[in-house]
């Protein structure tokens, strides 16, 4: 009809919002695509991909080859990795690299090793000399039948951090015990001094009751692998039902000197019980001694670190918890740039300089030790060089070795803990390593049959 206007039957509100998207269309239609990046490496720590990025533009500018960082949640990472590879997936959706966490990477060993989806590197490490400068016992979490999957971000020793200023008021010289024994006798006088004085919910150590990961550490220390690289079973080994027998009174009976925290969280919520004082040692990689100074500034001065208690002479005076790996994917077509960017990351000074301001995690290549870095007092630590002590026993660690089965024999050992706890509850320990021993060879047996079930070859 003359004179009157158009409308929009959904209103003017839709109409220019149509608009715009007609418009943004076009823009982006006309828009060059973003060029692919050389290379991409997947990281499950932030902290990595923090490292990372803040110095890859200086492996960009000197190589040619640019990359992307892509940062996956540690849920997300392995599930999508082992997808790609049992599907056969091969170009860009696949990384060129990625970093493992050392309780994921034994899905990946299932395959027979010409099978795998990560590429061996042995000659690789070899030709840079590296498979010597790395300490040595750090390759086989990430080895299987002598080939070598990835490289070690880390060494992870770990020692007994305390509260020094407490066991001093308490009269105690905590690292004058040698033995494991010994340490449970000062936790007890410790404990029995501050009850007197009222501090009735004050432990000694830091133990859970149900997790089986301190006493994993415990049985590294020994040297047992509850499964090794060779698929034999550690169960049946005396020492495992003595080990499990004595920590299950550290954590339950009239001997106790342990409490538990709220876990080790990324929030820090666990240095709470430290600094109250309701707990007063806990074992410490080096992962974790430094959340005490993110969390925890106020202890400042107040705590020392030692070297583990041993059962035996035989025993090291450290373990190892955690790791971290970086490989290279068996269909990346980049491998040789791949390699170049792992002896930047992992090995050269600038990578070293980068861990240092933000993670401080120990590199496993001995050389970079020599950093002065390294060789400083620490007043967090009351001017204790713990660096040093960590580098120290970086030289002793145990081989830790990582299989299809190692989960399943975790969460068996979980169970034999929670009966030989609740069994000291009970009844004490009369029976309880006797009970412990026919627990363990269950166990051995139900692993055997879920490892020849499990295998893809023979």
């Amino acid at each position: 009809m003359p004179g009157k206007t158009m409308s929009f039957p959904l209103g003017k509100p839709i109409l220019l919002m149509a608009l715009v998207a007609l418009l943004s269309g076009a823009i982006v239609a006309t828009r060059k695509p973003a060029r692919d990046k050389d290379l991409v490496l997947w990281v499950f720590a932030d902290a990595h991909a923090q490292t990372y990025r803040s110095i890859i533009d200086r492996f960009e500018r000197d190589t040619g080859v640019s990359v992307d960082i892509q940062f996956l949640s540690g849920r997300a990472l392995p599930v999508r990795l082992e997808t790609m590879f049992m599907s056969g997936t091969g170009g860009r959706p696949l990384p060129d690299l990625v970093e493992l966490e050392i309780g994921w990477v034994g899905r990946f060993f299932r395959a027979p090793v010409r099978e795998m989806g990560l590429l061996p590197l042995n000659e690789l490490l070899a030709r840079g000399g590296w498979d010597q400068r790395i300490v040595q016992q750090r390759f086989a979490p990430w080895s299987k039948r002598g080939t070598i999957f990835g490289v070690p971000h880390d060494v992870h020793p770990v020692t007994i951090t305390y509260r020094k200023d407490l066991f001093d008021e308490a009269g105690l010289d905590l690292e004058s015990a040698q033995t494991w024994p010994e340490f449970q006798d000062k936790c007890l006088a410790f404990q029995r001094y501050w009850r007197s004085r009222g501090y009735a919910r004050r432990h000694a150590l830091d133990l859970p009751r149900a997790s089986a990961d301190y006493l994993i550490t415990m049985l590294l220390q020994r040297g047992i692998n509850l499964i090794d690289d060779e698929e034999r079973d550690g169960f049946n080994d005396p020492r495992v039902a003595q080990t499990i027998a004595f920590y299950a009174q550290l954590v339950a009976g009239p001997r106790r000197i342990a409490g538990e925290t709220a876990g080790l969280g990324a929030t820090g919520l666990w240095v709470n019980d430290f600094v109250a004082g309701d707990l007063c040692a806990t074992f410490t990689p080096d992962w974790k001694a430094y959340n005490f100074q993110a969390y925890a500034p106020q202890l400042a001065g107040r705590l020392r670190m030692m070297p583990l208690p041993r059962f035996d002479q035989t025993d090291a005076p450290t373990s190892t918890w955690g790791g971290t790996m970086i490989g290279i994917t068996r269909n990346s077509d980049r491998r040789e740039d791949a390699w170049r960017l792992i002896e930047f990351l992992y090995f050269s000074d600038t990578g070293l300089k980068a861990r240092q301001r933000v993670t401080k995690i120990l590199p496993p290549v001995m050389d970079q030790w020599n950093d002065a870095g390294y060789h400083r007092a620490d007043p967090y630590f009351g001017g204790q060089k713990v660096d040093e002590l960590y580098i120290d026993l970086a030289r002793q660690i145990p081989r830790r070795y990582v299989t299809p089965a190692t989960t399943i024999a975790g969460t068996q050992l979980s169970i034999i803990l929670n009966r030989a706890v609740e069994h000291v509850e009970r009844h004490g320990e009369t029976g309880l390593e006797g009970n412990i021993r026919r627990w363990c060879a269950e166990a051995s047996e139900d692993l055997r049959r879920r490892v020849a079930h499990g295998k893809f070859d023979q």
